[in-house]
């Protein structure tokens, strides 16, 4: 898919992100497919938005996709960094940067069952896999995210995502958030 299909031109920090990821990973083997998911993908995106990004591999390559990351990380200033897996087939690594942008790249194997839901963008498909995990069920909503499941690692990402919903005077989802939060704390 080019730049262009994207059609988040308008948004040249997220643009930059997707295109450094994709640059990132797809030239390794065991690499198979990349997918935009969320606001992005659905064109809803705005300058606050993170760029999320689903990649599927193979031979337990997301256990060790280090060089990928290492590269996507070249040159950009970090603020924040979490990382960890969500089980033995999945590896995520979520990003906030100095310019207040912010990336989330899930690298899951082929073996984990992982259904892709509207909105999706293809960013690269190698080995044809992104159809077969196509599903007509609603895509994940932030109200149902569950609270503090990185511990304290991750509460800058969830704070972070706090204040992105209040400056979209989403206050709701944001004091919502904050009460999972305090319950879990």
């Amino acid at each position: 898919m080019s730049q262009e299909e994207l059609n988040i031109e308008h948004l040249p920090l997220q643009n930059e992100l997707v295109k450094s990821a994709c640059i990132s990973f797809s030239s390794e083997d065991n690499v198979l497919a990349a997918v935009l998911l969320g606001s992005l993908a659905a064109g809803k995106g705005d300058r606050i938005s993170d760029a999320d990004i689903l990649i599927f591999t193979q031979n337990g390559f997301h256990k060790i996709a280090d060089s990928c990351f290492s590269n996507f990380e070249a040159s950009k200033e970090i603020f924040y960094c979490l990382e960890g897996f969500h089980n033995e087939n999945a590896f995520f690594k979520k990003y906030i940067f100095n310019d207040l942008t912010s990336a989330e790249i899930h690298c899951l194997d082929v073996n984990e069952p992982f259904n892709i839901s509207k909105p999706f963008k293809v960013l690269f498909d190698k080995s044809g896999i992104v159809v077969s995990r196509l599903t007509d069920e609603p895509a994940p909503k932030h109200e149902d995210f569950p609270a503090y499941t990185n511990g304290d690692k991750g509460l800058i990402w969830e704070l972070f995502d706090c204040i992105k919903w209040l400056s979209r005077d989403n206050n709701e989802l944001a004091k919502a958030h904050l009460k999972k939060l305090s319950d879990k704390l």
